[in-house]
Formats: structure tokens, sequence, C-alpha cells
């Protein structure tokens, strides 16, 4: 079947197929980005993936080799335009222009009471910068193309605004505004943006690498997320056909209490 056809399930809804498509995932060697890479790249996605260390990049290698399919694999920290403006130009030369983005990389922070001008500035880079500078890029890429999907991946903190994190608050907030705020001029482009915003999911976002004996007790009681299921409701995202648009996907633990 031809690249980007829907077919229709026998007993199922009407699907997008992604193969052949080229995704940029950032933040993709740990947590929700590795797992939405796997998940593509399985689907025949071409898959580009980046991380700011080494040894977690090697990780997500041996995992893409496993599924198979062609990937590309970058070191890239998505605090610097220097180092985002890279992983594109190293993605066009690869692959060529993009027709998906996911933006997802992220840090956890904690109060402004709490942290330095210089901690705060990081994770603003990173959480907000980041996802600014891929959007542009990869707005360039997609009007090339005639069109695209953007999935911003957030977070129901910028929802439930919990105590003690409000630097975290602000940067999941913006980007709930920002993800409106695009979606209303791109979709005259043909342009998709679709906004994610997982609760509590066991991944390392938290702070330090979770403990697997605390995080599987609280997956199987249901007051934490797996990275997976993530994974799949942008895969879900993505696979809608092209008349329809996912705006937002609010997705928590049974458990969490929301």
């Amino acid at each position: 079947m031809p690249e980007g056809k829907s077919e229709k399930e026998p007993f199922g809804p009407e699907v997008v197929r992604l193969d052949g498509k080229i995704a940029i995932i950032t933040g993709s060697t740990t947590g929700i980005g590795r797992a939405t890479a796997l998940l593509l790249a399985k689907h025949g996605v071409k898959v580009v993936v980046y991380g700011r260390h080494a040894q977690e990049l090697q990780d997500t290698e041996r995992e893409l080799q496993a599924v198979g399919g062609d990937y590309l694999a970058l070191t890239a920290d998505n605090a610097y335009e220097d180092q985002i403006l890279h992983v594109f130009k190293e993605t066009r030369a690869r692959f060529g222009d993009i027709d998906i983005l996911v933006n997802n990389a992220a840090l956890p922070a904690l109060s402004t009471l709490d942290m330095s001008y210089e901690e705060m500035l990081y994770v603003l880079r990173v959480n907000v910068l980041g996802y600014l500078v891929c959007t542009r890029e990869a707005v360039t890429m997609m009007r090339r193309k005639g069109k695209g999907h953007i999935v911003n991946v957030g977070s129901l903190s910028a929802k439930v605004r919990e105590t003690g994190s409000d630097v975290y608050v602000a940067t999941k907030a913006g980007i709930e505004a920002m993800s409106e705020s695009l979606r209303k001029v791109l979709y005259q482009e043909q342009i998709r943006v679709s906004l994610i915003e997982p609760g509590l999911v066991g991944t390392n976002l938290a702070g330090e690498p979770p403990d697997v004996t605390q995080q599987l007790q609280q997956e199987a009681e249901g007051s934490a997320l797996e990275a997976e299921d993530i994974a799949r409701a942008i895969f879900y995202t993505l696979t809608q056909p092209e008349r329809s648009n996912i705006l937002m996907m609010r997705i928590a633990p049974t458990m969490q209490g929301l």
C-alpha cells in the first residue's frame, strides 16, 4: 500500500499507515521517548533518536537494532540551539525532510524558591526553548512536504499545578499554551499539532532512576503508568486519518486520584 494511505481494519477504525515516514523524537534515549521510538520503528518509521548521554544512546541503539528498520542515533542536548540544528541537518542529510516531530525531552524541576537562576535557566532552555526551536525547524521541513504532524508531550502538571514544583509547572503550562496557539496557524498548512499530557509515569523524569521494585508495584496497583502507555497514545494520535486531529489527550493512572 502506498505510503500515508489509509486502510480499513475489518472491525476497527480507519488508520493511517506510517511505513516510510521520518520522525525525530527528542529525549528518546530513555522513558517515553525511547518507548515511542521503538514502537514507531516497529511500524516502519525511520526514527531519529538523540539524548545527552552516550551510554543511554547506545542502549537505545541496541534495542532499535533488535527491532530492525532504519534509524539515526545522535548525541545532542536540547538546551542548545546549535546542537538541535545539528540533529536536523544530519536528519535531512540521511533521510530527507521529516513528517513527524515528537517533542518529548524535558527535565524535572522544583520550586523557584529552591533553585538557583542557573538551574532554572537550564530547565527553561530544555523544557521550553528546546520545544520551540525543534518546532521551528520541523515546520520548515514540513512546509516543503506540504504537511506534517507535531506531537508535544506535556504533563498533567499544567492542570494539577502541584506545590513544590512551580518551575516545572510553568514550563508545562507554557507547552500547553504554545500547542494551542501554533495549532490555530499551522492547520491551514496541513500541519497538525497535538498535545499529550501524561500523569505519573514510571520513568526517571522525577529525578533519580526509579526503584524497579517500587515502580513495578506502582504500575501493578494503578498508581503509575508505563512509558509504553504514552507511546501507544502517541502512535494512536499519529495514525488518525488526515481529516482529523487529536487536539489534546490527558492520560492518568487509574489510582492517581486526579
